[in-house]
């Protein structure tokens, strides 16, 4: 019997070979899309779960420009100690510094954790030989994990042995490994070193902390934004956001290239929506094949076939395509792996990708059959008198065609619109002028290691001899995290009552600096020599504040007077511009440093190194600029939009083909109202007007849908960024108009086809 229905089952797939093919393509696509999307969701979920009381642990960020999220974990050494201190709901608070990687001459990959003694006691270490005391004291002592002491000693005792990466340190200590992903993975733990200062506005590390059980989480967090602590006798405000250590790894992501998280949950679903469209296509053709042999079903009930084995016959076919789609999805996994590590920094062997895509696939597949069988299981319900009569069954026949077509395009519109929007909104931020600067391709120095002051003139010489760059010292930059101070005001002009004091970042600039990026001026002029030196300019986002709608010659703390405005300076299209007064020249010039380079940006720094490196071992450069702030703070968006851009492709095929073969099955069953419409007088271009009026308001109505709720999740997305781009009307005209050139160009020939045969013939074979 089984051998009968898999017989049965792949004459038909042969039978309908474009149908089958367009299928398991989809279903395919869909399917390593959302194995791959689930397995990356899952992953970042499960950083430090394993923890005792993981859900209690708690990272601490304050805000900061240079991160697209607006904030960081790096913070005050002073930080740990104040929130034991002050706040009885926290435990215990560690102080931790960076995880430090390095390969060794083998080209084995180590990390090294730099704790204090308070670290353990929020994640218990399992000592498996020795102890932990270094972390109590001064002593250059530190702890291998049971992995690295196999890996470097066998079966010997790493006790008391030096370290073979720093023999300046004793091992004192094997602890166990980690059970599972981490944040704070190890091969080593050293003792942190002291802050090199105990200042609220240093800072070098990360604070982490637990929270007693039952601790108000939202009341701790209102508390710690509107903390305040003693700047070097002055009372300051130090905000503090706390985020769950479960969610630190895809919060604040190690890596700089990274694809937010909410955007893979996102791709999954999208996934879904794929393998759904593929699957709703073959579906309704599937059923609609059935329902035009409803008599063939009904006679082989009367001849004694059940309604269990009926169904069983129908899924056969649908089982052995599912079949077909994994094996295809397999490959599809094996040809993205590559880039999908990539993009996720996930580094686990082949075994733990293909083990994790079996399962989701497993679950999709799991989701698919019991949707197919749920439909076909309809069958049960008809009588061989109700196939003889075919009434209801044309009608639901009719119905759910006209809703999976609808469905589909629904799907396909809406991918297409959310894609040209965000295409258009990452085209506006690269263009537009709200970053502030107009020439967004000058690198600026941020930071300098391995050069001393004295060495300064000669490596200038240096950078200026490399061919392609083209190097420059300027004077006092003005961009947010290049030797800034901040200080606050209680006092200015048309101050209300109630009005509280204003934290201000403290910039100089020159008139070089200024026109080298490419400053724009809202109002006002630019203080020349001749003005008085208290002249200074502001930005829109102080003028903002002070509630000024024209600042030009307001004053503000006692002797500042505003002689313009700057468009505000971003380094993040995603974080709103602080408070900034930009001086002119009132103390000597800093010497900073900028460049522009030809080519490209990786190898600009390949020839920057190489050249530098020769007299300076230790030199390492960081250098920014507006484009490749851009790039950083989109580049989850970029990956998104591709994903997206193939998922529309693969979408409008799946939408046409499927509109393609409804209309062949349409024409087919309706060759005698056909021929009887031309006896009667219709012309060709009267018949396809039936055709296309139908199409048509399906797809009219499916844009709607579409449109509306494409524009409201873009309009979401379009939030999160404070320099938006605007959904015009000439997007939703171009998507309509391409995908009724496309539906009406795939469904026209075939319909003047059929319009074209000899009615005679039909009603005659009829």
């Amino acid at each position: 019997m089984i051998q009968h229905y898999l017989k049965i089952a792949i004459r038909n797939l042969l039978r309908y070979k474009a149908q089958t093919l367009i299928s398991v393509i989809g279903l395919a696509v869909g399917f390593a899309s959302f194995a791959l999307s689930g397995m990356w969701v899952n992953y970042e979920q499960s950083y430090d779960t394993f923890h005792d009381g993981a859900d209690r642990i708690y990272v601490a960020s304050i805000s900061s420009v240079f991160y697209s999220n607006g904030y960081s974990t790096i913070t005050s050494p002073l930080l740990a100690p104040y929130l034991v201190k002050n706040f009885p709901g926290i435990e215990s608070a560690t102080y931790t510094n960076f995880t430090t990687e390095f390969n060794d001459e083998q080209s084995r990959h180590w990390k090294m954790i730099s704790v204090d003694s308070a670290f353990i006691s929020i994640f218990p270490v399992t000592v498996l030989e020795g102890n932990l005391q270094f972390l109590y004291n001064t002593a250059d002592e530190v702890a291998i994990s049971d992995k690295a002491a196999r890996m470097l000693f066998g079966d010997e005792s790493p006790i008391g042995k030096e370290y073979p990466f720093d023999k300046k340190m004793t091992i004192t200590a094997v602890v166990q490994e980690w059970k599972g992903h981490s944040n704070y993975d190890f091969d080593v733990i050293s003792r942190r070193k002291a802050p090199k200062y105990q200042e609220w506005g240093y800072a070098d590390g990360t604070t982490l902390f637990r929270v007693a059980p039952g601790t108000n989480i939202d009341a701790l967090q209102k508390k710690l934004e509107s903390m305040e602590v003693d700047m070097r006798g002055t009372i300051r405000k130090y905000p503090v956001r706390i985020t769950p250590l479960t969610e630190m790894h895809y919060t604040y992501p190690y890596y700089n290239t990274f694809v937010r998280i909410e955007y893979v949950r996102l791709f999954c679903l999208v996934s879904m929506l794929i393998v759904l469209g593929a699957l709703s296509n073959y579906l309704i053709i599937y059923l609609i094949r059935i329902r035009m042999r409803q008599r063939e079903w009904a006679l082989r009930k009367v001849n004694g076939a059940t309604e269990k084995s009926l169904i069983i016959l129908l899924m056969s076919e649908i089982i052995l395509l599912l079949f077909a789609a994994i094996l295809v999805g397999l490959l599809l996994v094996e040809i993205c792996l590559p880039t999908f590590k990539q993009w996720s920094y996930i580094f686990e062997e082949s075994y733990f990708f293909y083990k994790e895509t079996l399962i989701y696939m497993s679950i999709a597949t799991g989701i698919v059959l019991l949707f197919a069988w749920g439909t076909l299981a309809v069958q049960r319900h008809f009588t061989l008198q109700s196939a003889i009569s075919s009434v209801f069954t044309s009608r639901f026949s009719v119905f759910y065609r006209r809703m999976g077509l609808w469905l589909q395009l629904v799907i396909s519109i809406g991918f297409i619109f959310c894609t040209v929007v965000m295409i258009k909104q990452l085209h506006h931020l690269r263009t537009s002028a709200d970053m502030g600067v107009t020439h967004t391709d000058v690198e600026y120095v941020a930071y300098l290691q391995g050069i001393s002051d004295d060495e300064k003139e000669n490596w200038v010489r240096l950078m200026k001899e490399i061919p392609g760059i083209d190097f420059r010292e300027v004077s006092n930059l003005p961009l947010p995290g290049s030797s800034n101070s901040m200080f606050t005001t209680i006092e200015w002009d048309d101050k209300q009552p109630g009005d509280e004091e204003i934290a201000i970042s403290s910039f100089q600039v020159s008139k070089e600096t200024f026109n080298l990026f490419g400053l724009q001026l809202v109002t006002g002029i630019f203080p020349d020599e001749s003005s008085d030196r208290n002249d200074v300019l502001i930005n829109e986002a102080l003028a903002k504040k002070f509630g000024w709608k024209n600042p030009i010659g307001k004053k503000f703390s006692k002797s500042y007077v505003v002689a313009g405005v700057l468009r505000d300076i971003r380094l993040s299209p995603t974080v709103e511009a602080m408070p900034a007064v930009y001086t002119i020249s009132m103390f000597p010039p800093r010497k900073e440093y900028a460049y522009t380079y030809h080519g490209k940006y990786e190898d600009a720094q390949k020839a920057i190194n190489e050249h530098i490196k020769q007299n300076y071992p230790d030199f390492y450069m960081w250098s920014r600029s507006f484009s490749r702030i851009i790039d950083d703070a989109t580049a989850s968006e970029r990956v998104l939009m591709k994903l997206l851009t193939v998922s529309s492709i693969i979408c409008i095929i799946i939408a046409v083909f499927g509109v393609f073969s409804l209309v062949n099955l349409s024409c087919e069953q309706r060759r005698k109202e056909i021929a009887v419409r031309k006896v009667n007088g219709a012309t060709i271009s009267d018949i396809i007007g039936i055709f296309l009026r139908e199409y048509m308001s399906i797809l009219a109505l499916a844009a709607i849908v579409a449109f509306a709720t494409g524009y409201i999740v873009m309009k979401h997305w379009l939030e999160g960024y404070v320099i938006q781009t605007t959904i015009t009307w000439w997007i939703y005209v171009a998507i309509l108009a391409t995908v009724i050139v496309i539906i009406s160009i795939s469904i026209g020939w075939r319909i003047w086809q059929a319009a074209r045969q000899n009615p005679a013939k039909v009603i005659k074979s009829e």
